[in-house]
Formats: C-alpha cells, structure tokens, sequence
C-alpha cells in the first residue's frame, strides 16, 4: 500500500474507520471509463496527456516510494515507466482485469499519487489485489484513507453501479507500519499463513497477506 514515515513501535489496533463521503461514479461517455469522485480527489485513469506531470511527480518521489513500493527498477527512467503505467490502466479497463486509478487534487488538478486494484480475478469468488500510494507532500491529510474508501466502496458496490467484489487483498512489508494502520482501519485482517516474498523494485521483500471480505465491508458502513 502506501509508504509513509515510519514508527519503530508497533501501533495499537485503530478503531474502524466509516466509509468517507458518499463517492460519485461518472463517465464522460457512456462506454468510457468509470471515474470516482470525492470530497477533495477525482480517481481517473492516466492518460497520454499525463506524461509530463507524472514523470516530474515520480522524479520528486521516487526516493519516497522506493521503500515498499517502488513503481520500476532503480535504473528505470520515469518515461519508461509512466509507459508501463499507461499500459497496465488501459489492459485493465479493456479486459476488466484490474483497476487502475490516478489520484487528481481537486483543488489544484494536480496527480498526487494512485488507487490501484492492480489484478481482478472472476471465479467463484470475485477478489482483486489492491495497492495505493501518494507524494510525500500529501500525506498525513487523511488523502489516503479518503481515495481508499472510494475505491473499496465502489469495489464492493453490486454490478453495475461498482465491481461487484467479495474480497480485497493487500499485500504489505512488516516494516510498513503506516499501511498496516491504514488496511486495518478499514477492517482489513492479516492472514497468518498468508506471507509471501514479492518483488520490490530490483529485489525480494516478505509481505503479509492482509484480506477484507465483503461482510466485514457491510459490518464497517452500516
């Protein structure tokens, strides 16, 4: 999820978080993309247009992010990867096998980070894998718990009006103590046989399975 400034001792449980605002769902045509609307984000797909704005976001953090959640290898331009990010958003719309949503402040218009389901699986359980990070300068805003509740609301939310979902996974560093606080804000559960080593960059981290199912989701928002 989304890295931040770390604390050397283990935080207390926080209480549950309520969803955010009511979140609105748009599209600016009817097959286009969905779009999801808050208080202060617009979660939007990236487009070309973004190029130059979100090469000089990741210059300014890629020493921010390269902790638990660097988007390319160390030698990787911004370019390159602002390709593969562009890439990856439009796979996922096309074939409805993920989600990938930039942050935009609504404020000032500025991309300041992203809320991913970056793998949706459709079986006999309908789960996605999500991932979320934002710049340095906007965290400690509640930004990242506000563009989270809109992404797990409209996650979960029945077809058509969301995804339709069961489940939700992330995947977090124990290191990773703001994340932690954030998944479990929500209702998010670490799973104890769920660890696994992925990779970060260039190389291998262990990261702990953290689940949130559907009934844990309607328990949070009644």
């Amino acid at each position: 999820m989304q890295p931040q400034q770390q604390s050397k001792q283990t935080p207390a449980r926080p209480a549950p978080l309520k969803p955010a605002a009511p979140v609105r769902v748009e599209s600016l045509a009817p097959e286009a993309p969905a779009e999801i609307l808050t208080p202060r984000l617009r979660l939007r797909p990236l487009v070309e247009a973004d190029r130059a704005e979100f090469c000089a976001l990741h210059d300014r953090n890629r020493t921010h992010l390269e902790a638990f959640l660097p988007l390319g290898a160390e030698d990787q331009s911004s370019d390159s990867i602002f390709s593969r990010q562009l890439e990856l958003t439009t796979a996922g719309d096309t074939t409805g096998k993920a989600f990938r949503r930039i942050a935009v402040d609504l404020e000032t218009d500025q991309l300041i980070g992203a809320f991913n389901l970056v793998v949706v699986r459709r079986g006999l359980e309908w789960d996605a894998d999500t991932s979320c990070w934002l710049a340095a300068d906007h965290t400690g805003r509640g930004i990242a718990s506000e563009g989270l509740a809109a992404l797990l609301s409209y996650s979960f939310a029945d077809l058509p009006e969301g995804l339709g979902l069961h489940a939700i996974q992330g995947f977090i560093a124990p290191e990773n103590r703001a994340s932690q606080r954030l998944a479990a804000s929500f209702g998010f559960e670490k799973q104890d046989d769920g660890a696994t080593h992925m990779t970060v960059g260039d190389r291998w981290q262990l990261h702990e399975k953290w689940t949130l199912s559907i009934a844990n989701w309607q328990k949070l928002a009644s």
